[in-house]
Protein backbone atom coordinates (compact mmCIF):
# COMPACT_ATOMS: atom_id res chain seq x y z
CA UNK A 1 0.00 0.00 0.00
CA UNK A 2 1.05 3.53 -0.75
CA UNK A 3 1.76 6.08 2.02
CA UNK A 4 1.17 9.55 1.45
CA UNK A 5 4.41 10.28 1.89
CA UNK A 6 5.33 8.43 -1.83
CA UNK A 7 2.43 9.46 -4.01
CA UNK A 8 4.02 11.31 -6.71
CA UNK A 9 2.85 14.78 -7.45
CA UNK A 10 0.72 15.35 -10.82
CA UNK A 11 1.77 16.65 -13.86
CA UNK A 12 -0.12 19.61 -15.17
CA UNK A 13 -0.47 20.33 -19.10
CA UNK A 14 2.09 23.46 -18.68
CA UNK A 15 4.47 21.17 -16.98
CA UNK A 16 4.17 18.76 -19.40
CA UNK A 17 4.55 21.34 -22.43
CA UNK A 18 1.24 20.20 -24.10
CA UNK A 19 -1.27 22.75 -25.56
CA UNK A 20 -4.39 22.38 -23.63
CA UNK A 21 -6.67 24.70 -25.93
CA UNK A 22 -6.62 21.89 -28.93
CA UNK A 23 -10.00 19.99 -28.81
CA UNK A 24 -10.46 16.49 -29.68
CA UNK A 25 -8.89 15.22 -32.88
CA UNK A 26 -11.95 14.15 -35.55
CA UNK A 27 -11.43 11.88 -38.14
CA UNK A 28 -13.12 12.59 -41.92
CA UNK A 29 -13.70 10.14 -44.29
CA UNK A 30 -14.36 11.76 -47.82
CA UNK A 31 -14.53 8.65 -49.68
CA UNK A 32 -18.35 7.31 -50.10
CA UNK A 33 -19.22 4.69 -47.43
CA UNK A 34 -18.50 0.77 -49.37
CA UNK A 35 -21.32 -1.55 -49.82
CA UNK A 36 -20.28 -4.05 -47.38
CA UNK A 37 -23.00 -4.92 -45.31
CA UNK A 38 -22.69 -8.12 -42.55
CA UNK A 39 -25.36 -9.80 -41.12
CA UNK A 40 -26.26 -9.64 -37.69
CA UNK A 41 -28.45 -11.61 -35.63
CA UNK A 42 -30.33 -10.06 -32.34
CA UNK A 43 -30.66 -12.90 -29.73
CA UNK A 44 -33.01 -11.26 -27.71
CA UNK A 45 -36.76 -12.40 -27.78
CA UNK A 46 -38.72 -8.84 -27.89
CA UNK A 47 -38.72 -6.19 -30.61
CA UNK A 48 -36.03 -4.23 -30.85
CA UNK A 49 -35.13 -0.80 -32.55
CA UNK A 50 -31.46 0.21 -32.62
CA UNK A 51 -29.66 3.38 -34.25
CA UNK A 52 -26.36 3.01 -35.98
CA UNK A 53 -23.37 4.72 -33.35
CA UNK A 54 -21.77 5.20 -36.77
CA UNK A 55 -23.99 5.67 -40.21
CA UNK A 56 -27.03 6.68 -37.75
CA UNK A 57 -29.35 4.24 -39.88
CA UNK A 58 -32.14 2.65 -37.44
CA UNK A 59 -32.01 -1.81 -37.26
CA UNK A 60 -35.26 -2.76 -36.46
CA UNK A 61 -34.82 -6.85 -35.20
CA UNK A 62 -37.54 -8.79 -34.25
CA UNK A 63 -38.16 -12.35 -32.99
CA UNK A 64 -40.04 -12.81 -36.79
CA UNK A 65 -36.92 -10.76 -38.26
CA UNK A 66 -34.26 -11.68 -36.10
CA UNK A 67 -31.41 -11.42 -38.76
CA UNK A 68 -30.49 -7.74 -40.61
CA UNK A 69 -27.89 -6.56 -43.03
CA UNK A 70 -25.99 -4.16 -41.01
CA UNK A 71 -23.46 -1.59 -42.30
CA UNK A 72 -20.12 -3.30 -41.06
CA UNK A 73 -18.97 0.24 -38.53
CA UNK A 74 -22.02 0.03 -36.94
CA UNK A 75 -21.89 -3.85 -36.41
CA UNK A 76 -19.24 -3.34 -34.22
CA UNK A 77 -20.88 -1.70 -31.70
CA UNK A 78 -23.98 -3.91 -32.21
CA UNK A 79 -21.27 -6.90 -32.00
CA UNK A 80 -19.83 -5.06 -28.60
CA UNK A 81 -22.64 -5.19 -26.81
CA UNK A 82 -23.45 -9.15 -26.80
CA UNK A 83 -26.85 -9.23 -27.67
CA UNK A 84 -26.16 -9.27 -31.24
CA UNK A 85 -24.08 -12.46 -33.26
CA UNK A 86 -22.76 -12.81 -36.52
CA UNK A 87 -25.55 -14.51 -38.89
CA UNK A 88 -24.20 -17.04 -41.65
Amino acid sequence: MLSPQKTGRLITSKAAKMNSRRGPVHFRYDEPAPDYKVNVEYLGRLEIAVSGRFSGKVYRFSPTRPVQQVDPRDAFYLLASRRFGVAS
